[in-house]
C-alpha cells in the first residue's frame, strides 16, 4: 500500500523518532505499513476500495488467530459476518481518529464535470 509523499515523509520521521525513544514496536509497525517508497503516481483510491482492502486485511488477522490456536475447521460465513462488522467499525474509528469527514470527498474522487 502506497501513500502520498507528504504523509509518507511525516510517518517516516515519526517512525525514526519512535525508534530513538525505544518504541520499536510502533516504529516497526509504521515502517512495515508504509513500505519502501511513497506513491508518486497519485493513484486513485476510492472509499469503497479502502473498505474492501480493510475487509481483506481482517481476513489476514483472522488467519493469524486461526494459526495461533491451530484451528482445523472454520465457519467462513460466521467469520465473514464478524470480520465485516469489525472492518466497518475499524474504518469508522480510524476516520474519526484521523479527523476525516466522510461527507467531504476524497481528493481523488471525481466531482461533477470531471467525468
Amino acid at each position: 500500500m502506497k501513500i502520498g509523499s507528504v504523509v509518507y515523509k511525516k510517518l517516516l520521521a515519526q517512525a525514526e523518532e519512535a525508534k530513538e525513544l525505544g518504541f520499536t514496536k510502533m516504529a516497526d509497525g509504521i515502517l512495515g505499513a508504509i513500505g519502501a517508497c511513497p506513491d508518486e503516481d497519485g493513484e486513485l483510491y476510492s472509499h469503497s476500495q479502502m473498505q474492501e482492502d480493510i475487509s481483506n486485511d481482517m481476513w489476514k488477522i483472522a488467519t493469524r488467530v486461526i494459526r495461533y490456536y491451530d484451528i482445523e475447521s472454520v465457519d467462513a460465513i460466521k467469520l465473514e459476518k464478524v470480520l465485516g462488522s469489525l472492518a466497518s467499525e475499524l474504518a469508522d474509528e480510524l476516520e474519526e481518529a484521523l479527523g476525516v469527514d466522510k461527507v467531504i470527498a476524497n481528493k481523488n474522487d471525481k466531482v461533477p464535470g470531471q467525468y
